[in-house]
């Protein structure tokens, strides 16, 4: 997954280490429960609003497990995944996988259709060749940089009902510019399965805003600099709505002086140049996490992008 650490949120009561409650009139207290934990390969915190510690902490964990399931189909990092799966099975027969795997490859194929290749979700053999998986002391060369270039063109995902299929044995499939946003929004989902209107989650800079604190029209957030010291490119504030940022400045690898990000262009090879940082904003998880790699790539913003910040 794509990591990320540039947001900030503010909100009734979260500049406080106390868990405050907020009355409302004629109505039952609300509490503020706050949790910190680990999902997806990175920092998660959440902020919610219920009306009792219990019900809010219970809600919490399971908005929490929710990533984690996510996690568990579509993480490339876990060899039991119905991702890992798929991808040794790269030029063999096709393989049955779960609903998630399933809705997730076609939402990817969805949006290369939407923005015209920029983004890919097979571009894992350029990560490889860059030395985002495994250490390398040079960058790559022309020859290397031409055949793994060749693997991403060429891929296809062929999906027969619940059976996917990668017709060449060169392709490799990452989630990693996705995955996190349709986590989001299972988790998002299941807090409001649970009747929680007020919550704000963020996974190491990608978020999703539910709602409001109460007494304000949404949840403030500070889209950080990717240049240490700097202050905040913007301020915005978030209700129903998810925002993801993507950088070349933070996830690296150095040869010399030269440093490349982790975000590629599929249809270079190189590391996306357009932009150092875009974050965007959008009505769904999936749709800003998508989209903000794609921007990254493109330096133009896409269809269902509501606003965007871009350095």
């Amino acid at each position: 997954m794509k990591r990320r650490d540039f947001l900030g949120a503010l909100g009734s009561g979260l500049a406080t280490a106390l868990v405050p409650t907020v009355r409302r009139p004629g109505r039952p207290p609300l509490r503020l429960i706050e949790r910190w934990s680990w999902a997806m390969g990175q920092p998660v915190h959440l902020h919610l609003f219920a009306s009792s510690a219990d019900y809010g902490y219970a809600a919490a964990e399971e908005a929490l497990a929710e990533l984690r399931l996510v996690e568990q189909h579509l993480s490339r990092f876990i060899d039991s995944s119905d991702l890992s799966e798929l991808n040794r099975c790269a030029g063999r027969d096709g393989i049955r996988v779960s609903p998630v795997l399933q809705r997730v490859l076609r939402a990817s194929l969805g949006f290369e259709r939407l923005t015209g290749g920029a983004f890919n979700p097979a571009v894992e053999p350029l990560m490889r060749v860059w030395g985002f998986h495994a250490h390398r002391t040079s960058e790559p060369t022309a020859s290397e940089l031409g055949e793994a270039r060749k693997a991403v063109l060429a891929a296809r995902i062929v999906q027969e009902g619940p059976r996917v299929r990668l017709p060449s044995a060169h392709t490799s499939l990452d989630l990693g510019g996705i995955g996190v946003g349709y986590g989001l929004d299972r988790a998002i989902l299941r807090l409001r399965a649970l009747d929680v209107r007020s919550a704000f989650l963020n996974v190491s800079g990608d978020c999703y805003a539910l709602g409001a604190p109460p007494g304000e029209d949404g949840w403030l957030v500070d889209i950080a600099s990717p240049h240490p010291g700097q202050p905040p490119v913007a301020s915005t504030r978030l209700r129903d709505a998810a925002l993801a940022t993507s950088s070349n400045a933070v996830s690296v690898v150095r040869y010399g002086r030269a440093v490349r990000g982790h975000v590629m262009d599929p249809q270079t090879g190189w590391p996306a140049a357009a932009l150092a940082q875009v974050s965007v904003v959008a009505s769904t998880g999936i749709e800003a996490d998508a989209l903000s790699t794609a921007m990254l790539v493109s330096g133009k913003p896409g269809k269902g992008v509501l606003r965007y910040y871009r350095v």
